[in-house]
């Protein structure tokens, strides 16, 4: 573990402040939940995941991607959790452009746009439970994604959702 050497007191309620720097190195946010464990005589926080890895969406992922022949992440809110990805390039964290778009929970879709900042097709359905947004499931190709590619990406939100509410 690497040492910062950066020192923070604590208030009269037992609160510290994670500096800055920090906070957006990690992408955490306001109202992001952080597990606090103790190791002997340290104290260590991480930041809560809802979403883990899981090996039925995993093998889903993997075969529609396959399927329709596109890129395709299941994703927590900032993090790959699975992935299939035809043109084998190698994405391990998701740009801050595509978190913000998962964080504003809405569906984006810019393969009828000619006005994006992005270099490719994309397709990003936000997976929301209980009016929780816990991830999102991302598609995106070279090539212009149909409806029926669409349609099975809709699905694909539905069944997430619903799959995830009962764990």
């Amino acid at each position: 573990m690497q040492k910062k050497g950066i020192s923070r007191r604590i208030d009269e309620l037992g609160r510290i402040v994670i500096p800055k720097e920090i906070r957006r190195n990690l992408k955490i946010r306001e109202s992001d939940e952080l597990d606090i464990t103790i190791d002997g005589e340290n104290i260590i926080l991480n930041k809560h995941e809802v979403l883990e890895k899981d090996k039925v969406i995993d093998d889903y992922i993997k075969i529609l991607g396959k399927y329709i022949n596109k890129n395709i992440l299941f994703t927590s809110k900032d993090k790959i959790l699975s992935s299939f990805l035809t043109d084998k390039e190698n994405i391990e964290i998701l740009d801050n452009d595509i978190t913000e778009l998962i964080l504003n929970r809405k569906k984006y879709d810019n393969t009828n746009s000619s006005i994006t900042n992005l270099d490719k097709y994309y397709i990003i359905n936000p997976i929301i439970i209980n009016g929780d947004l816990l991830g999102s499931i991302i598609c995106y190709s070279n090539s212009e994604i149909n409806d029926r590619e669409r349609n099975l990406l809709e699905f694909t939100r539905i069944f997430l959702e619903k799959h995830l509410e009962y764990e």
